[in-house]
């Protein structure tokens, strides 16, 4: 017999993925990365052309249409999730699951989406979503949720 036993691995590090799963983009990734995701909206999705050069910076009061709520939102962040509702474009005509992934999210304030209801919107099938995003590479900060998260 061996001398080094096989690794076990533990159950809790292994997670099934179904079409259930809840995805959302994970700012931190983009600040651990050291990557700007201002910069980047503003060069590669041209968010900056519609909004001039004065982007906001602060927060803005924003009021939930559900349940009347007051909250203070990044001003940022909530004109580029209006600039993706307003823009009617065809997700799934972004080039990439990826591109059309992030772009709905961000249109859906980041609030957590299931690969179902994802790829319902990019007319894309709930696996492929799972396949690009539950593996071990994070694209755009695009992560799998669980219910402990």
């Amino acid at each position: 017999m061996p001398n080094n036993p096989r690794p076990t691995i533990k159950k809790s590090n292994l997670r099934l993925l179904t079409p259930d799963t809840r995805f959302n983009i994970d700012y931190s990734w983009w600040d651990e990365g050291h990557l700007d995701l201002r910069t980047y909206l503003l060069s590669r999705l041209s968010v900056g052309s519609e909004f001039g050069a004065e982007l906001p910076a602060e927060r803005i009061d924003l009021v939930d249409s559900k349940t009347g709520e007051v909250r203070q939102v990044d001003a940022f962040q909530y004109l580029v999730r209006n600039y993706f509702n307003r823009h009617d474009e065809d997700p799934a005509a972004q080039g990439s699951v990826v591109d059309a992934v992030f772009s709905v999210l961000l249109a859906n304030g980041n609030e957590p989406m299931t690969a179902a209801e994802i790829g319902e919107r990019i007319q894309r099938a709930p696996d492929i979503i799972l396949k690009t995003f539950g593996g071990a590479t994070i694209y755009h900060g695009i992560r799998p949720l669980f219910d402990e998260d």
